[in-house]
């Protein structure tokens, strides 16, 4: 019965990792289930002669105890991180901000993807029901990309109605503290610095771009657009990842 139970978690671990990869962009996400799934089919596999290892040797005692702790504690870890996550992802952005602040992402050629035009009909709802309000598209050029993520989401936006006076393009940013920094003294300049500031991406990176923009003083609170269903169970481990990286260096 744990022989199976490891084989199919294993299975569905490197499977994850193997479908996932031929239609998303390959990163740490996308590679942590194989990560984690790996190491189980193999005990599963050559489940005798590993558990002999385990039962035989003071070395395969501490190893085991080793891989118990180390997928008790990441799971935990993931359990605690999800709640955050999904909290914050699924909060009410507050009405008149004057700027909505959209963070960049891939870009295929000239074309948003989809995760990107999501973003972009979250802040879009957004623009619609405060007109008064900016938005800033915030996003460099990166491999792969034709034009800047700015760019391409400047055109989404103009192709669904928002006038061009209405829109700043910040094209510089390569990452989500840079797209706050860069965004900020865009806003700065101007609106000024007063300015009532919300920032909009995918639900899965609210929790954590909220705390970058909070590191950088700059009081901003986001809110999310909807991930992709079948993406979202590695966007939640990267994420995870993400977030314990920047407890670790006292980030957040």
């Amino acid at each position: 019965m744990l022989r199976t139970l490891l084989i199919l978690l294993g299975v569905l671990g490197i499977a994850d990792t193997l479908v996932v990869s031929a239609y998303s962009n390959l990163n740490f996400g996308t590679v942590l289930p194989l990560i984690i799934g790996l190491p189980l089919f193999l005990i599963g596999l050559f489940f005798r002669p590993v558990t002999a290892f385990f039962h035989t040797t003071a070395f395969g005692a501490w190893v085991k105890g080793l891989l118990i702790a180390a997928y008790a504690g990441f799971f935990a870890l993931v359990a605690i991180c999800s709640g955050l996550i999904y909290r914050e992802g699924h909060a009410t952005p507050p009405a008149r901000a004057d700027a909505v602040i959209v963070l960049g992402c891939a870009v295929r050629g000239e074309r948003v993807s989809l995760t990107l035009a999501r973003r972009l009909d979250a802040a879009l709802s957004y623009l619609e029901q405060n007109p008064e309000a900016c938005v800033v598209v915030s996003g460099g050029q990166g491999a792969g990309e034709h034009i800047s993520e700015a760019e391409a989401m400047r055109r989404y936006l103009t192709a669904h109605g928002i006038a061009e006076n209405r829109i700043l393009l910040e094209d510089r940013s390569m990452s989500t503290l840079e797209n706050f920094r860069f965004s900020k003294a865009l806003i700065d300049e101007t609106i000024g610095p007063d300015a009532k500031l919300v920032f909009v991406t995918t639900r899965f990176h609210v929790f954590r771009s909220e705390r970058i923009a909070r590191s950088l003083g700059i009081a901003a609170e986001g809110f999310g657009a909807d991930d992709i269903a079948w993406l979202s169970p590695n966007n939640y481990l990267r994420e995870t990842c993400a977030i314990v990286y920047y407890w670790l260096s006292w980030r957040i």
